[in-house]
């Protein structure tokens, strides 16, 4: 979940201030939340700049041009996700439990701003092969989700008629979230994730 985080240091001052790999995150998380306010395609370099009160070219030096940015801000969120729902990472006595630590990190890294800026900025906009990864780590949740409603079926910790359709509302519940999160909301990304947990798991439920 660290490779999401966002700076609460200037990098550009202080202690941090030769520190080239968090001028180069704190490049990427300004590029982001461009991205995510006033879109790809409205947003230029200079934009980026301003937000960081630096020049240009220091944005090109840290982290390339506009599609650069882009598919840095995707791989940070990406890695993200790949990482949370690995084996080693899911831990639980049961498929029920292990279902819910999955969603919990899911929806925690989708309220960052690298994970509202994957899903709000159409794939299009990405280069071939960070579109290919960004398939890939679909794929990967999905499979993960289903793996553990199967588990869950097995072991008696859930319950469901259709594990594939289950799978889809989950995914879309967790993903709808980017559409709508502030981070100066009244919910934490931790409270969402609860919530939105207890609104689904009702179904899946064992009666």
């Amino acid at each position: 979940m660290s490779s999401v985080s966002t700076l609460t240091d200037d990098p550009w001052t202080g202690g941090r201030a030769r520190d080239p790999d968090a001028k180069r995150e704190a490049v990427l998380a300004a590029a982001a939340s461009a991205f995510v306010q006033d879109g790809y395609g409205a947003t230029s370099i200079d934009d980026i700049a301003a937000r960081l009160g630096v020049s240009k070219p220091t944005v090109y030096y840290y982290a390339g041009g506009k599609q650069a940015l882009l598919g840095a801000c995707f791989t940070l969120a990406l890695d993200a996700y790949s990482e949370a729902v690995e084996e080693s990472a899911v831990t639980g006595i049961d498929g029920r439990e292990r279902l819910h630590q999955v969603v919990q990190k899911y929806v925690e890294i989708t309220t960052t701003v690298f994970g509202r800026c994957l899903h709000r900025v159409p794939d299009v906009e990405l280069t071939p092969d960070v579109r290919d990864r960004l398939r890939a780590v679909k794929r990967k949740v999905d499979a993960r989700i289903r793996d553990l409603l199967r588990e869950g079926v097995r072991d008696g910790s859930l319950r469901t008629a259709d594990v594939r359709m289950s799978t889809f509302a989950i995914s879309g519940a967790m993903n709808s979230i980017a559409q709508w999160y502030a981070p100066n909301g009244k919910l934490t990304p931790q409270e969402i994730a609860e919530r939105l947990w207890d609104s689904f798991s009702e179904g899946v439920r064992p009666r």
